[in-house]
């Protein structure tokens, strides 16, 4: 059994999450409100809570006397408000006693994209709240990237709780505003599918997959790594204290111009083929290990 509370179940994605849920008798779903009664008639295993947005001790109070062990935001519009309450019932999940899991409101994409792929004023809001769940250690999170929700061009024969919208293309009107040539991918998914999907994660005691944290990446070119330019990240800083600033950086440049010129990518005959059953660590698998969820 999971007791879950959705932020914005009224509505949306948020109200086809609390269905999905509802139909497994095993579960208790509480949808956070603004308002004490939700605007429809529910199972008996939904609750309806007036959540106090602005005040992260009450919202502590909230999610621990109901012993939450999930929150699931959906909360919209990406404006300032919605989000600096989001934030609020990040930071009372991350210090309450019961709740160990997240899903912030992000249900689209990735929206840590930059401004050539995705040129979106309100996106930073979006990482501000991956951001402050980066602060949790405590609290396991991840994001659901869906694309575009599909029911758009089923409504209004279609039933679905989103506000209709028919994105590019006017089935009724026969008319379509298409970007770029229409022959790009897409991905398109029901939100009913969606909250399928969401229910297993939540069901499930594997570890979440965090979203990938965007590195800020310097390609540092050849050219300058033979010159001796190299740029220099925060691990750096305090390796200057055990040696000389100038010696450390020359010999990571010329490590670096090593690794561009293949020194480091071993050929030939090699001592791994004469004992073929020592099986050396893998890089990838070795970071994952230490690094995931942290």
């Amino acid at each position: 059994m999971v007791r879950v509370a959705v932020a914005g179940g009224t509505g949306g994605v948020g109200r086809t999450l609390v269905d999905e849920f509802a139909q497994s008798n095993d579960h208790v779903i509480f949808v956070l409100s603004r308002k004490s009664e939700l605007p429809f008639k529910a199972p008996t295993n939904v609750h309806c809570l007036a959540a106090p947005y602005d005040n992260v001790d009450n919202l502590i109070k909230l999610l621990e006397t109901n012993d939450i062990h999930t929150v699931i935001s959906t909360m919209s519009p990406p404006i300032p408000e919605v989000h600096a309450a989001q934030d609020n019932l990040i930071r009372a999940a991350a210090q309450s006693t019961t709740v160990k899991r997240f899903v912030p409101s992000e249900w689209g994409i990735d929206y840590s994209a930059d401004d050539e792929h995705l040129p979106l004023s309100w996106k930073a809001l979006k990482r501000q709240s991956f951001a402050e769940l980066e602060k949790q250690p405590k609290l396991e999170f991840t994001g659901f990237d869906n694309g575009y929700f599909m029911d758009y061009f089923g409504m209004p024969q279609y039933q679905s709780y989103m506000t209709p919208e028919m994105p590019f293309v006017d089935l009724n009107a026969l008319k379509a505003a298409i970007p770029g040539s229409g022959d790009d991918l897409v991905t398109w998914t029901l939100t009913r599918d969606v909250a399928k999907f969401v229910r297993r994660m939540v069901e499930s005691d594997d570890p979440w997959p965090r979203r990938s944290t965007k590195f800020d990446v310097v390609n540092d070119s050849l050219e300058d790594l033979r010159a001796g330019k190299i740029s220099e990240i925060p691990a750096y800083l305090p390796l200057y204290e055990i040696f000389p600033k100038e010696m450390f950086l020359e010999t990571m440049a010329g490590l670096g111009v090593a690794m561009i010129t293949g020194l480091f990518a071993f050929k030939g005959e090699l001592i791994n083929d004469k004992y073929p059953d020592i099986q050396p660590a893998k890089l990838r698998d070795f970071i994952k290990t230490h690094w995931q969820g942290k």
